[in-house]
């Protein structure tokens, strides 16, 4: 069954079809090899589906967020930049989130034990 699904996105690509564009992001935490912390997000044309599949704390806090430049500040060093918070919610095991009218550019961070702060969750997602 997966090669026939391989082998119809490989003939709609080249036939120019055009398949749902966005970016899904799937993160599974492992722990002695058990699935622990693992959600799921979606994003696409401003809309968003955020999914809190299982945590090992019963919760995923996520945090969406834009960098905002200002043109012709900052000097030599550039321009200044900060960063601004979209929405900043938390999610029950097993539960996800609809969201509409999101920006281009949207960065997320989620974690499972407090609330992440940008930019710096960024830096632990590696």
């Amino acid at each position: 069954m997966r090669t026939a699904i391989v082998l119809a996105t490989t003939l709609c690509l080249l036939s120019g079809c055009k398949i749902e564009s966005g970016t899904t992001t799937i993160t599974n935490v492992s722990i002695d090899g058990k699935a622990n912390n693992v959600m799921r997000s979606f994003v696409s044309d401003g809309s968003g589906e955020l999914e809190c599949i299982n945590s090992i704390s019963g919760r995923c806090h996520y945090l969406l967020f834009v960098k905002e430049c200002a043109s012709g500040t900052g000097g030599q060093h550039g321009p200044r930049c900060s960063n601004r918070t979209v929405e900043a919610f938390t999610l029950e095991a097993g539960t996800s989130k609809h969201l509409a009218n999101l920006p281009p550019r949207l960065q997320q961070c989620v974690s499972h034990d407090v609330a992440p702060a940008a930019p710096d969750c960024l830096a632990s997602q590696g």
